[in-house]
């Protein structure tokens, strides 16, 4: 009934980890929800003492529960509206949660502005390169130049998104989030999403449109 005691206990062996950004990398290419929600559990049990909100009583917070007050609380810090937002794990796959293309967007223009931008970045799927985006937005502009779209898929039934980053022909650097709720369509909503984002990567050159039925 006690609590294991590291400091009493004799080391056998240790093993160094990856790296945050390392784990984080492996996360965001290919989308792997498990590690995600040891994320958000390492987030709650190593930086639950920062919150500014006491114990529930009566019980000890959860991990979980800790990670995502203290994810909230940044994006508050941030300037990141959060009205109307849900968070209730670190993979995104609860039917609960609920997030807007705003906040998602704004997430992403503000990381571009924290010491951590590059190695966030770099954890994206590129476009017609890597991850869950090896095959698809193959023919931007920035396809193959230094800038390509680097942007995190996100998908349930009837759902998909894509959010991220684009350069524009001219340089401009841009923060995007599309999301595509209870699709019923035959066409798979990831054409149209990456017809938007490519259309963000020829601007101002827009590319003519076919029309179609």
């Amino acid at each position: 009934e006690e609590r294991f005691d590291p400091s009493a206990a004799v080391e056998l062996a240790s093993l160094q980890s990856r790296t945050l950004g390392e784990v984080v990398r492996g996360v965001n290419k290919e989308s792997i929800n498990l590690e995600a929600e040891l994320i958000l559990r390492t987030l709650g049990r190593e930086r639950g003492s920062q919150l500014p909100a006491p114990q529930p009583a009566g019980r000890e917070r959860p991990d979980d529960e800790a990670g995502c007050a203290l994810i909230r609380l940044w994006l508050e810090r941030a300037g990141i509206p959060t009205d109307g937002l849900a968070l209730h794990d670190g993979s995104g796959l609860s039917r609960l949660n609920l997030v807007t293309p705003e906040a998602t967007a704004r997430l992403f223009a503000r990381m571009s502005e924290t010491p951590s931008a590059d190695v966030f970045r770099a954890s994206l799927p590129v476009a017609g390169r890597d991850g869950t985006l090896s095959h698809r937005l193959r023919s931007t502009p920035a396809a193959a130049s230094r800038q390509p779209v680097a942007a995190k898929t996100g998908s349930l039934t009837y759902t998909n998104t894509l959010a991220g980053y684009a350069t524009t022909k001219d340089g401009e650097p841009l923060a995007f989030a599309i999301f595509c709720n209870d699709e019923t369509g035959r066409a798979p909503s990831t054409r149209t999403i990456d017809a938007l984002v490519a259309l963000l990567a020829h601007y101002p050159d827009f590319p003519a449109q076919k029309s179609e039925p």
